[in-house]
């Protein structure tokens, strides 16, 4: 009888793993249709001024401040139900803006998908572990990780291939159908897994550092990651397929790159490596705002995206300076850091282009990146 249940559990727990899996891919699939084509739909359609696009990644950032609250009012859902209301709130919000002609609807239907999917990308990495032996939580972080990039990897490809024919319309509407399909998977995983802990923050002034290195990392990849694609599309006319070629360069390159960050950080530590980082980032920001020819903003872009892997080394920092009961709570407070990081800087960002011209946000991104140096040169490690 105890091994019969034995089995039954151990199938329960497969067929568990095997939907997830299916979310997984469905939710990275399909959200990688809309991130790649939003850009080009923005300004080709929308037409859509510096200050607006803005405000439009701060307004969508907003979000993320409330899912610890929204997590609290929906305690008594079990994490696959909330996961699958996630996912369902992303692929409407998505669908809808294929009917989006104004930007206040463009605003209107991007803050629902992202109230959505905040929840989501909240939620996942708890699943993940939950689906996860004791003792090989690594190892399936790593599996759903992986899964995610061949996810992420198709849906560009596709994007690549319809690019030619395939209005934005149609995209956004395929999109949003694979999270409404992710939902689905979702309602067959069983609620027994519990429901979401609420994040817990942690201030404490001995990693005060740390809070600095967090805020300007977030500031240095809100520059980079509002503005640099905007400024192909709309001030050097990239089109949609070279947009996707670029970012599956990237993701394939950022797939390999990051292991051997990792070996590096634990090689020289992380004040050297943090410190090369931005030293090197410095001088793309500057290359980014000066230089003329497209074809070099490509290679800049792409390095960029690169060197985002190092930002890791701020994680493996905490870990060394931090009691491990410490650590979980101080990196939600670095999550509520990133966000407002998220939502200061593309809005003043967006007036700062609107005003003087696209340089000025990546001139303003090379001085954070400057103070990161700076910041990172202040680190003293334990022995």
């Amino acid at each position: 009888m105890k091994e019969l249940r034995i089995r039954l559990e151990k199938a329960a727990a497969n067929r568990d793993l095997l939907f997830f899996v299916c979310t997984v891919f469905a939710a990275s699939f399909g959200f990688t249709l809309y991130e790649t084509s939003f850009s080009n739909f923005a300004v080709q359609r929308i037409h859509i001024r510096p200050d607006q696009y803005g405000l439009l990644e701060s307004l969508r950032e907003v979000p993320g401040f409330l899912t610890a609250f929204v997590m609290g009012l929906l305690v008594f859902l079990s994490e696959p139900r909330l996961a699958g209301v996630a996912l369902a709130v992303g692929g409407l919000g998505i669908a809808a803006l294929s009917r989006a002609h104004s930007f206040p609807q463009l605003v209107l239907f991007s803050v629902i998908w992202s109230s959505g999917l905040h929840l989501w990308f909240t939620v996942s990495p708890s699943l993940t572990l939950k689906l996860a032996r004791e003792r090989a939580e690594g190892r399936r972080m790593g599996q759903i990780s992986a899964i995610g990039s061949v996810a992420v990897l198709s849906g560009i490809a596709l994007v690549r291939i319809l690019s030619r024919f395939a209005p934005y319309e149609a995209l956004f509407i395929a999109s949003g159908s694979c999270l409404l399909v992710a939902a689905f998977f979702s309602s067959f995983i069983s609620n027994d897994l519990g429901t979401p802990d609420r994040p817990k923050m942690l201030f404490r002034r001995q990693y005060f550092l740390y809070y600095i290195l967090v805020f300007l990392d977030g500031c240095r990849r809100q520059v980079f990651g509002t503005f640099a694609m905007f400024a192909l599309v709309r001030e050097f006319n990239t089109g949609l397929a070279q947009i996707a070629n670029l970012r599956f360069l990237n993701t394939v390159a950022v797939i390999g790159a990051a292991p051997l960050a990792g070996l590096w950080i634990d090689r020289v530590g992380e004040r050297r490596v943090l410190c090369f980082n931005y030293l090197v980032l410095s001088v793309l920001f500057l290359g980014y705002a000066f230089t003329p020819w497209v074809s070099v903003l490509y290679v800049l872009y792409f390095l960029d995206n690169v060197l985002f892997v190092f930002s890791m080394a701020l994680t493996t920092y905490l870990k060394r300076i931090a009691p491990p009961e410490d650590v979980t709570p101080s990196l939600s407070m670095a999550t509520t850091i990133n966000h407002i990081a998220a939502v200061m800087v593309p809005l003043v960002g967006g007036y700062l282009w609107q005003a003087f011209g696209y340089r000025v946000p990546f001139l303003v991104g090379s001085g954070m990146v400057v103070l990161s140096l700076a910041a990172a040169l202040q680190i003293k490690l334990p022995k």
